[in-house]
């Protein structure tokens, strides 16, 4: 198993492949800069890192890599990035933000490997926004996930709501928001409410505007 980084040289890189090598130990780290990944071609990837805050064609390699079914994180320090908006609507395995600590790092990265996406919080406000245009369709709400009160806080939720206002908004205290928030993100298996939403919309389980 491998995995791959796309990414200029620097001591940061070198931080992340020593971080990557020691909590994945049945993995093969490699990094290769950017201008140079061509050198791809040598190794069978099972999961590619890139950093899109360089001057390559990043959309061209990802592509490449999802035709072989690979899972790819990107990688920013631009919550405007250009290319964030085609990025997310090729429904990428991660979007993470530069200055991630070792253990979210470690964390958002075995979630990928179980299957799931995770996204970062600083890059969900564009990211959210054209999550919501993409998905718009029907709802499609399953039986048996969620008692009612929690569709309720699902659903004030995906409409962007601070828990203030999901407590002013359904009668409820501060404090049973966060116990259904937490109980929603337990059911999911996510680790935040961000990517309770993007399981919530990708799901179609409600409709949106």
């Amino acid at each position: 198993m491998r995995i791959a980084i796309v990414k200029e040289a620097s001591i940061y890189r070198e931080g992340l492949v020593g971080v990557l090598s020691n909590e994945f130990r049945t993995y093969d780290i490699i990094a290769v800069e950017p201008k140079q990944q061509g050198k791809l071609r040598d190794y069978i990837i099972d999961l590619l890192i890139i950093d899109i805050d360089t001057d390559i064609d990043t959309i061209s390699l990802i592509n490449t890599y999802i035709k072989n079914n690979k899972q790819i994180i990107v990688w920013t320090e631009d919550p405007q990035h250009p290319d964030l908006t085609e990025l997310f609507k090729m429904d990428l395995n991660g979007y993470f933000f530069n200055g991630m600590e070792k253990e979210e790092l470690v964390h958002a990265i075995k979630k990928i490997m179980s299957g799931q996406n995770y996204i970062h919080e600083d890059l969900t406000q564009i990211l959210l926004g054209d999550y919501r245009e993409i998905h718009s369709r029907k709802e499609r709400r399953p039986v048996g996930v969620f008692t009612n009160r929690e569709w309720e806080v699902m659903e004030l939720l995906t409409q962007g709501y601070s828990n203030n206002r999901i407590s002013q908004k359904l009668y409820i205290t501060d404090k049973t928001v966060k116990n259904h928030i937490s109980s929603i993100l337990r059911k999911l298996e996510v680790p935040d409410r961000t990517n309770a939403v993007i399981t919530a919309l990708k799901n179609q389980w409600f409709r949106v505007s």
